[in-house]
């Protein structure tokens, strides 16, 4: 499965919609996947997906990834031009839909990314409860942003004459 060019190219898609979608470089989904689907140590995964993303400043990283053999270039030749392609349709959809829901989406796809980060360090042989615990983590983040929403739409209203009567107008008001 994971050397299978289409899955390869299919594995770009999603990775370039991502990066396109999130305005990421790709490494946060990238780094994850090597390592959990195709089975990949972390510096392997780093080099890789460096060497996916290629940009002139990390030139001398892949030089070095690539002299410790850290970069899997058949596994990059197959999945960037699929990273291409979805990263065209992810900017598409990031520039068609409403600021605010880009916003939520965006901030969301963060912290699970950073509870998994956080969690993984437990070792793979507690995937199950790290990826529990990041999506739980992130339906908390989801519960509360829709609690305080709920409640500012419920509650209370502005307080129209701080607005309109603003502090420095208001002192330049009593000279």
């Amino acid at each position: 499965m994971t050397s299978n060019p289409i899955f390869l190219l299919l594995f770009g898609v999603f990775v370039g919609f991502f990066s396109g979608l999130m305005g990421l470089g790709g490494g946060a989904v990238i780094i994850p996947i090597l390592v959990l689907v195709f089975g990949f140590e972390q510096a392997k995964a780093h080099g890789t997906s460096l060497a996916m993303i290629l940009s002139p400043t990390q030139i001398p990283a892949l030089i070095t990834y690539h002299s410790k053999q850290f970069i899997d270039w058949w596994l990059v030749l197959w999945v960037v031009p699929g990273m291409l392609a979805g990263s065209w349709f992810g900017a598409k959809l990031a520039t068609s839909i409403p600021k605010e829901a880009l916003q939520l989406v965006f901030g969301f796809v963060l912290i699970y990314i950073a509870s998994y980060t956080v969690f993984s360090t437990f070792g793979r042989e507690h995937l199950t409860r790290t990826l529990s615990l990041s999506v739980a983590v992130t339906l908390v983040a989801v519960g509360i942003f829709l609690a305080v929403r709920f409640i500012d739409q419920r509650g209370a209203k502005p307080d129209t004459r701080a607005m309109a009567n603003p502090p420095s107008q208001a002192a330049s008001e009593d000279r």
